[in-house]
């Protein structure tokens, strides 16, 4: 099995198409990073605002999903944007299924996988707050229910955090340290050690890492 990642700007209508194109360009660079750390991981922004994700080795497909989503709220902190897509940034949706065919190349993904994640990100409500959404295929109603909670508990963690939190939690979960980020930011590492205490990032940490050791 394998893990497709389904997800869309939150209010990106409220961006400037100048805001916009940056953004996606952003993106792109982001995927690349994903694709040298990541081997056979691969997404693409489809519709203007949605990004699908194919994830071969499906135990990263939270860590990946998270990351994208502190990633565009650290970038739309910085625009004259509408405060939900400040806030949550992306809705997201992970689907762990078969696939059927999926490559770059031919930009194609195709099998149960998408389907899931796909029709997920549809079903999620933005009138009750809820931003996330994950299905097994083939797994216990009771288990799949269980992760679905998971995964929006870790979203909403991250949902709460603000643009500097959330900056310094994305450098963490790429495995740079403290002094590192705190360099690349230009700030004392002690101010690192703040934002990432407050961010609780040793819950997050520990949630995305018990999510990897899971086994299908």
């Amino acid at each position: 099995m394998v893990a497709t990642i389904s997800a869309d700007l939150v209010r990106s209508t409220s961006l400037s198409t100048q805001d916009m194109m940056k953004l996606r360009s952003k993106l792109g660079d982001l995927f690349e990073d994903f694709e040298k750390e990541y081997p056979g991981f691969w997404a693409r922004i489809v519709r203007g605002d949605s990004i699908e994700c194919f994830v071969p080795e499906y135990r990263y497909s939270l860590r990946i999903a998270i990351l994208i989503k502190l990633f565009v709220k650290v970038l739309a902190a910085g625009y004259d944007c509408d405060e939900l897509l400040q806030r949550h940034g992306i809705r997201f949706s992970i689907g762990i299924a078969d696939i059927n065919y999926a490559d770059k190349v031919d930009d194609i993904i195709n099998g149960k996988a998408i389907n899931i994640s796909g029709r997920n990100l549809d079903k999620i409500g933005r009138k009750d707050y809820l931003y996330t959404a994950f299905e097994m295929d083939r797994a216990p109603l009771s288990l799949s229910n269980l992760l679905d909670s998971y995964v929006a508990m870790t979203g909403n963690l991250a949902d709460s955090y603000s643009a500097k939190q959330a900056q310094v939690v994305f450098y963490k979960l790429l495995g740079f340290k403290e002094i590192e980020i705190a360099d690349r930011l230009g700030i004392y590492q002690s101010a690192v050690n703040t934002r990432s205490s407050s961010a609780q990032w040793r819950l997050l940490n520990a949630a995305i890492g018990n999510f990897e050791e899971l086994e299908f």
